[in-house]
């Protein structure tokens, strides 16, 4: 058991210090800004798709707001023609 020990000890004699190369820094902020860049060319896009799903938002809720008042006008129509008719509610007269 001893010697196993022994043998890897020794297997780690000789092994010097690692040192990063002097301009990793700059190419790492450099990969990271063009990171940035590309992601920010594929916003105009994403933004003409969110102002598209919003047109149609607004186009629907137009659609249904139009349908909605045509419909209460000529519910309005319906009701004038009765009211001549109803005025004191007794309909045994």
């Amino acid at each position: 058991m001893e010697a196993w020990k022994n043998k890897i000890m020794d297997s780690l004699q000789g092994m010097e210090e690692v040192h990063p190369p002097k301009d990793s820094l700059l190419a790492i902020k450099k990969k990271l800004a063009d990171q940035k860049r590309s992601k920010m060319a594929k916003n105009p896009r994403q933004w003409m798709a969110v102002a598209a799903v919003m047109l149609l938002l607004v186009c629907a809720n137009v659609f249904v707001l139009n349908n909605y008042f045509t419909y209460q006008e000529s519910t309005e129509q319906v009701e004038s023609a009765y009211t001549g008719l109803i005025t004191n509610y007794n309909i045994y007269d």
